[in-house]
């Protein structure tokens, strides 16, 4: 007599789970011992997989061995990703390798949004990472996120001091002359035409950035030393005079 297998198809199970009691639990009609192929502990490959099972009785003089075939679907394993969120970087920092650094459980292809390169505005920032594992049949695509804060940076502001200049010269361009590292306006506190007395003085500008989302302002100094002026004598030439007379206005 051939003994009755009873053994229903399993529930699906992850790509790295190995075969075991949940999967070969046939159970026979009769005392006897199984033996299925593949074994337990067995890593299957993702997709629909057969597994089979022979029955050897333990009354072998009264019932045949059996077989039975049941059906697993192995399911695509999600790779597991790793990105902590990346340390704050200043505007004008491109993204690199110190931010796009994502890593896998799993070998694969990391596709970055936005790309290496990109200037960020201040703020906090999203970042993306798309992963396509290098074994496409166990793993499937799978998605990461992160956050970046981008703080505003400072304009370089360059203003070399200025040559000494006279008593009674009016500050012009040639002294206010400061450039930055960014479009911008500039404002002194001695405006051109500011007459300056002798001494050394302090020049000042504030500059505000015409970003004003990206950058912080910024300010300069320098030093300026004026003169004293030397005072023109005017005195023409008196005309002639007689002998004996006395020297008047």
């Amino acid at each position: 007599e051939t003994p009755v297998i009873t053994w229903a198809n399993p529930a699906d199970i992850v790509y790295g789970t190995p075969l075991g009691a949940t999967q070969l639990n046939a159970t026979a009609s009769v005392t006897g011992s199984f033996v299925y192929t593949p074994a337990a502990g067995t890593l299957l490959q993702a997709g629909a997989r057969t597994l089979s099972a022979l029955f050897t009785p333990d009354d072998g003089a009264h019932y045949t061995t059996a077989t039975a075939e049941v059906t697993l679907v192995v399911l695509p394993a999600t790779p597991v990703i790793t990105w902590p969120d990346p340390a704050g970087i200043v505007y004008g920092t491109a993204l690199g390798a110190a931010q796009l650094n994502a890593t896998a459980n799993v070998p694969g292809a990391f596709a970055y949004k936005p790309a290496a390169g990109t200037v960020l505005n201040v703020g906090t920032q999203p970042l993306a990472v798309a992963f396509t594992p290098t074994d496409a049949v166990n793993y499937e695509p799978t998605t990461a996120g992160a956050s970046i804060v981008v703080s505003q940076a400072t304009p370089v502001v360059t203003w070399a001091a200025p040559s000494a200049i006279v008593f009674g010269t009016p500050l012009g361009a040639a002294q206010l002359n400061a450039t930055a590292s960014t479009a911008g306006a500039f404002v002194s506190s001695q405006p051109a035409g500011t007459i300056l007395g002798a001494g050394s003085h302090s020049l000042v500008v504030d500059f505000t950035p015409a970003d004003a989302l990206n950058f912080t302002t910024a300010s300069a100094s320098v030093q300026l030393s004026v003169l004293q002026a030397t005072p023109a004598i005017t005195w023409a030439s008196p005309a002639p005079i007689l002998h004996g007379t006395p020297l008047g206005p």
